[in-house]
This record gives C-alpha cells, sequence and structure tokens, in this order.
C-alpha cells in the first residue's frame, strides 16, 4: 500500500500542467484492483456524473509503475480546452530510444510531455464525452518484432453505440505487457476543492497472458493520498464505495464526507460472466480493384462491433477454396482499411478468390468474406462481355435473371454456397438471357458464369 500511495503522489506531479492552489485541491482517491497476474488486454468503463468542475482527471486505468518500463495510464479530463480523452506512457528505463506514434485518430494530438517524468501522451477533444453516461477504455499491449511493444488504446460510447480507435503507440522495448496490479483515481489538478466531483466505475478486466482467460476487477483497496499539503482544506472532504452490487464510486471535495466508507477499505463488486461480452467484430464491406500488376482491397467495419485488431486474407485460383492458397496475407495493424497485394506473377485471363476476415481486439474471429477478381484478360471482347453482364434481382426470392451483352453459343451457369458447395447449375447454347429457378435456403451465395473461355462470379443475396 505504500508504494500506492508514493506512486499516486508522482502522479499528481506528473499531470498537473497549472500551478496549484496551495492547499485548495480536492483529495486525490483512487481504486487499487487486485487483478494480480500479468496480462495483454485491460479495460474499464467509466461514469462521470453532473456536475464536473474542471480541472479533474478521471483516470480509470493505471499500470506498470514503480520503475517499469510501459508505465501509463488513460482516462477522461475535464480540461479548459473540452472534455478530453488522454492516453500516455513514461519514457522507457532500459534505452535512450523515443515512444513513437504509429496510429492517431484524426482528432487525437500527440506530444511529449515532461516535468517529473518524460513520456509520449495523446489528447482527443474531438470526439468528447458527457456526462451520465458510460465509456470503455480499453488498452492492449502486443509485440510485432524484435525491437518494439505496440500499445492500442479504445474507447466504446455506450450512449451512441460506437467504437473509436484513439492511437497506437510504438514503444522501443519488446515483449512488454501490463505486469501490475491495474489502479484508478480521481485528481483535482488545480484547487477547486470546494467543488465536489464524482466518478462510477464497472466492467473492468484483465486478460490473462497465461491462459487468456479474462480477470475482473471484482476486489480493490479503496485509498486516498495521505498526506499531501496540496489538499490540507479538503483531506477529510471523501467518500467511496459501492451502489447496488453494479458500480464502483468515488466522491472527491465540496462538502463530502466519508458516509460510505473510509480510506483503506476493501471494496468487491460481484461480476456474473466471463468475459466483458462485447460484440464480436464484423466486416461491413470488403471491395477489389484490379490492374496488371495489383489488387487492391478495400474494407471496413462495424463500428457497433468489436474494433480490427488484425486482418487477413488468402487468395485462391478455384471457386471451392480448395487447396493451398496462392497468396496469403496476415498483418496486425488495426487501424488499417485497405492494402495493395502484388499479383504480378499470377496467370493472366483467370478468375481468382479472395478470402477475408478480420479478427477483433478481443480476438475473436469475424465472418469470413469472399470476393472474385479476374487478372489482365488479354481477349477484350470477351472480357467485356463477362466484365459487363447483369444479374438481377439482387437480392432475389426464388429466380435469378442473367442478362448478356451479346448472344452466346455457349454459356454456364453455377450456383454455390459460400463454402464452395454447387447448388444448381445450367448449361445454355445460342442465348442472351437466362432465367433460374432456385429453390435454397436464405443466405448469401456466389454465381458463376462462363463461356468456353472466360467465367465472371457474383455475389447475390436469397431473402
Amino acid at each position: 500500500m505504500n508504494f500506492v500511495k508514493i506512486k499516486f503522489t508522482t502522479i499528481i506531479t506528473l499531470l498537473s500542467t497549472l500551478v496549484l492552489s496551495s492547499q485548495n485541491r480536492a483529495p486525490s482517491l483512487y481504486l487499487n484492483y487486485q487483478d494480480e497476474g500479468q496480462g495483454d488486454i485491460i479495460m474499464n468503463t467509466l461514469r462521470v456524473q453532473s456536475p464536473s468542475p474542471l480541472y479533474t482527471y478521471y483516470c480509470g486505468l493505471l499500470w506498470n509503475g514503480g520503475g517499469l518500463d510501459a508505465g501509463g495510464y488513460c482516462g477522461m479530463q475535464e480540461h479548459p480546452n473540452g472534455r478530453n480523452f488522454i492516453y500516455s506512457l513514461w519514457d522507457p528505463i532500459s534505452t535512450s530510444d523515443p515512444i513513437t506514434a504509429e496510429y492517431a485518430h484524426p482528432n487525437t494530438e500527440t506530444a511529449n510531455f515532461g516535468g517529473e517524468g518524460t513520456g509520449l501522451r495523446s489528447l482527443n477533444f474531438g470526439i468528447g464525452w458527457e456526462t451520465n453516461q458510460w465509456y470503455s477504455l480499453v488498452s492492449r499491449a502486443w509485440t510485432r518484432d524484435a525491437n518494439s511493444t505496440l500499445f492500442g488504446h479504445w474507447i466504446y460510447d455506450q450512449s451512441n453505440d460506437i467504437w473509436h480507435h484513439l492511437v497506437t503507440m510504438n514503444y522501443p522495448v519488446p515483449n512488454l505487457n501490463f505486469k501490475t496490479k491495474t489502479s484508478s483515481f480521481i485528481e483535482d489538478w488545480l484547487g477547486n476543492g470546494f467543488r465536489a466531483r464524482t466518478i462510477h466505475h464497472k466492467n473492468g478486466w484483465k486478460r490473462k497472458t497465461s491462459d487468456a482467460s479474462w480477470l475482473p476487477f471484482q476486489e480493490n483497496y479503496f485509498d486516498r493520498v495521505f498526506p499531501d499539503a496540496g489538499t490540507v482544506n479538503y483531506i477529510e472532504n471523501y467518500d467511496g464505495g459501492v451502489i447496488n452490487n453494479e458500480y464502483y464510486f468515488m466522491t472527491s471535495g465540496g462538502t463530502t464526507t466519508p458516509q460510505t466508507n473510509e480510506e483503506h477499505t476493501t471494496l468487491t463488486l460481484s461480476y456474473n460472466t466471463t468475459n466483458p461480452g462485447f460484440e464480436i467484430g464484423e466486416l461491413n464491406y470488403l471491395t477489389l480493384d484490379v490492374n496488371s500488376n495489383n489488387l487492391f482491397v478495400n474494407w471496413d467495419i462495424v463500428d457497433s462491433k468489436l474494433p480490427q485488431f488484425s486482418y487477413h486474407m488468402k487468395i485462391y485460383d478455384n471457386i471451392q477454396l480448395s487447396g493451398s492458397p496462392i497468396i496469403t496475407v496476415d498483418n496486425t495493424k488495426p487501424h488499417l482499411r485497405n492494402d495493395t497485394i502484388d499479383i504480378g506473377d499470377l496467370p493472366d485471363n483467370r478468375e481468382y478468390f479472395v478470402q477475408f476476415h478480420i479478427t477483433d481486439i478481443f480476438d475473436n474471429v469475424s465472418d469470413t468474406e469472399v470476393e472474385s477478381f479476374i487478372k489482365n484478360s488479354t481477349n477484350d471482347d470477351e472480357y467485356d462481355f463477362i466484365k459487363n453482364a447483369v444479374v438481377f434481382p439482387n437480392p432475389f426470392t426464388d429466380e435469378i435473371n442473367v442478362y448478356l451483352e451479346q448472344n452466346l453459343e455457349y454459356v454456364k451457369v453455377q450456383l454455390f454456397s459460400m463454402n464452395g458447395k454447387i447448388i444448381h447449375e445450367e448449361a445454355h447454347m445460342h442465348t442472351d438471357t437466362i432465367n433460374l429457378s432456385v429453390n435454397s435456403a436464405s443466405g448469401m451465395y456466389l454465381l458463376k458464369i462462363k463461356d468456353n473461355t472466360t467465367e465472371k462470379t457474383f455475389k447475390i443475396l436469397r431473402k
């Protein structure tokens, strides 16, 4: 407990960018969760109660203090420039190499901070936050190579049902994670202790590196920084505890008194689930464009579901997706939504099939999407016929119509399930229109149209 108090006294100094008003700060309070063991993901869910005084830091996650690499903290601030989300890492101890930002949200500002300790800080004022609403804060650590560890930060706005990826920082030391117990705190960094401020915490977790199980923040020690010369006038104005077994609370400043609990108190919150409970990540769309040497892949995700952590692509030369893929791509870059694949070595005048999925930040695997492309057909007349064929309606019910731009001597149509099983096929002679009667279950299908030399596949949906 002494270490925690000393560390939080240090944090107060590190975070203060304005001169503290002597003795008039509200007391700094903290929750020290009993999440023993190392983890690669930590998260917490916060709600700031109204009113929320200026110059208040509501920290949701604090980790790796006490002289370890990758010490950091994140949370929400009532800042004079607006309500922001903050994420910060202290500089490495084992190297002088700097921390860099690999990715920053369009509204995220990154800058080095100094004072008693140095590091890289990110602030996001553009997204903003509201009082009386819940926000989940997530941080994940992963090692990409032998030189560094990546730290990503995401928030989930529960009222608006949307995830945001705020920043990914590249920390120049490999194989790091969240080694210590996790803490939360509330801080008045200016000195307006005459105003009370309250924060709620729930649904906090650490994912253990030992077995990938989730450890809930169901027990913690509630305490305050004491003694603290800057809080003399309000040092006894605080309270904390558990409300209706739903969430922890901390109140600091104003006329508050410790009616619920005093410092040095163990608090317990029951958890009825074994994981945080968010919806698995999902692709929104996948599109392909192609030239003679490159395949341009673009996609997006459903922003109400867990965000992308990595993406995975396999390219096959057959609709059944059988055998070994001719190209495989696995990339852990949470912010990317496009990629360019070199297909210069693939034979021309053939159709290829791209199998694509994402893995979300909790390592759930999304459903797979399949799209096709034709590489550099040398017979322009036949290629145009295939390229400009029209399939309608889409979605369909019982009938699929195919319109061809010219009367063909021979054409074959095949309907496949998404796993490559043939559902229906027909061959026609001397026709430019095909009407297929299909009796199949609702869902997504692949319709292949081919003549003696070329082919094209369409993705269609049965209602």
